[in-house]
């Protein structure tokens, strides 16, 4: 009547048209029923400014001893999909799935030997280096001459290495068959003490009192004492002299020309 079509309506209600068309057609069983047809009469009547109480009222009277059974609304639009950014995302990960397999099948073997070759390195450098040379000046040679501490040393002093026992007090030290001069050193107080037999250096270090100390040598023996009256030495059992001023430093080299001639030899 007034010369409006079902798309305007449909499109000012959001109505579809199929239901518009049930609606002329008095195909209640087409809608969704209930409360949804009567709010689709008021949304028509309010476009087309006609009484929507009124029409109300006729669409209740008209379904009045009728049960609504009700309709499957429209299935829902489907949203289009986006092929080209998931076939975009397919295609990155193929690139990255096929770098990372070039990768490991050209530098695997690489990497792993050098992780194995970066883990023996420091093994075998720690295998191969040699242990220390013992220094001269902190422990006499084997070599050159021995000394033994027989009264204890406090700990932390050197004790050099004896090759023979230690004398007793009523007895004279014996030297060595292969060495021609014995030292027999006895600290009397705390002084510092250094030995070189025949030129090289046997001992050197801190000697407290009542320290007794036996060196070896062929030619020559150096002692060297912070304190010169701190220590007494004898040399093959015979006594020699204090090799400085009492309280002053001392330093002293003997020979064979320091032995005395035994008793009754000749002269």
């Amino acid at each position: 009547m007034r010369g409006v079509t079902l798309e305007e309506i449909s499109a000012a209600t959001r109505i579809s048209t199929r239901f518009l068309e049930a609606l002329e057609s008095d195909q209640w069983d087409q809608l969704p029923g209930g409360v949804f047809n009567r709010g689709f009469i008021r949304s028509i009547a309010r476009f087309l400014g006609l009484d929507e109480d009124s029409l109300v009222a006729e669409y209740a009277l008209e379904t009045k001893h009728r049960t609504d059974s009700g309709v499957v609304p429209d299935p829902p639009i489907e949203v289009p999909r986006q092929w080209g950014a998931i076939l975009l995302a397919a295609t990155l990960l193929v690139v990255i799935l096929a770098g990372s397999a070039f990768l490991a099948y050209r530098y695997g073997p690489r990497l792993v030997a050098l992780m194995r070759h970066s883990h023996a390195t420091p093994s075998a450098t720690a295998e191969a280096s040699p242990p220390p040379a013992p220094s001269s000046a902190s422990a006499p040679s084997p070599s050159s001459a021995s000394a033994q501490n027989d009264s204890g040393a406090a700990p932390g002093l050197p004790v050099p290495v004896p090759n023979y026992p230690s004398p007793s007090s009523s007895s004279a030290p014996l030297a060595s068959p292969s060495a021609a001069l014995a030292l027999k050193v006895e600290a009397g107080k705390p002084a510092d003490l250094k030995v070189l037999a025949d030129g090289r250096s046997v001992y050197d270090a801190h000697v407290e009192a009542g320290t007794v100390l036996h060196f070896d040598a062929q030619d020559t023996l150096t002692i060297t004492s912070s304190d010169s009256s701190a220590i007494l030495l004898e040399l093959n059992g015979q006594t020699v002299a204090p090799i400085g001023v009492p309280g002053q430093p001392g330093s002293v080299t003997l020979t064979h020309n320091d032995l005395k001639p035994a008793a009754g030899a000749s002269h």
